[in-house]
């Protein structure tokens, strides 16, 4: 039996949120949606090991001989490490294709008492999306000396990136599931009352999408767990502003 909002309670939110969406996996209709997001992430993935192996080829080049022999010995792993690098930046076009049906399927089942979505335009998703993986690439690149400096520090590199890139990623899956309920300045207040819950399931999301194989299928899971995380969020404080859950029936 697939649980409800009111089985997501107490500081296990996020947690009970990614279960709840790992276990519609299994949902056919989530399935479908699944295998179409599967294949343009794994195109999205080639593209991006691509990107990273001609950008290695074209400018790491050097006056001394031997770190460019180096630097084509350690060219796959360094691909490898580009790529998942830069792999959070495809989950917008992949999200914002396949946003609106994902949080349609998770809220008929679990949410049936919300009623239809208003939704967003597709173009609208589509420019999010768009944004958002030109705020991602463009960010990292720019962190990219402080991710090197970072290596001699144990994990520093690590807790620069999953910080910077949660909290862009969590910013637009939550804006894209919201928006299709919420007018823009209520998405804002609920986001800035719940700042500390969203930013910590953006670092999950982009964690599970470090993992090879895994990282295919996050965009869907991301997108179901922020359908179920928007329900448990605080109402934000302050004259005027709406008491209502951000994914709550208008």
């Amino acid at each position: 039996m697939i649980m409800g909002a009111q089985d997501l309670r107490g500081p296990a939110d996020m947690i009970r949120a990614f279960e709840l969406a790992i276990r519609q996996l299994g949902d056919p209709r989530l399935r479908a949606v699944l295998w179409q997001s599967l294949a343009l992430s794994l195109v999205l993935q080639v593209a991006i090991g691509a990107l990273a192996w001609w950008g290695l080829q074209r400018y790491a080049h050097f006056d001394i001989g031997w770190v460019n022999t180096v630097i084509r010995w350690l060219g796959g792993a360094a691909v490898v490490v580009l790529a998942l690098m830069l792999f959070p930046a495809s989950f917008g076009i992949v999200v914002s294709i396949f946003m609106e049906r994902i949080a349609d399927i998770v809220e008929r089942v679990h949410y049936p008492q919300l009623g239809p979505a208003r939704g967003i335009p597709i173009w609208t998703g589509i420019w999010t999306g768009l944004v958002f993986l030109v705020a991602v690439v463009a960010l990292n690149l720019v962190m990219l000396p402080l991710y090197l400096i970072a290596l001699f520090v144990a994990g520093l590199g690590a807790v620069l990136f999953y910080a910077i890139n949660g909290w862009l990623t969590a910013r637009m899956y939550y804006e894209q599931v919201a928006l299709r309920r919420l007018s823009p300045a209520e998405v804002k207040a609920w986001r800035r009352a719940n700042r500390w819950p969203l930013w910590l399931t953006g670092i999950v999301i982009v964690f599970l999408g470090t993992i090879p194989v895994l990282n295919l299928i996050v965009p869907v899971l991301g997108t179901a767990a922020m359908v179920h995380v928007a329900q448990t969020l605080k109402p934000p404080a302050g004259p005027g502003l709406p008491f209502r859950s951000p994914s709550a029936g208008r």
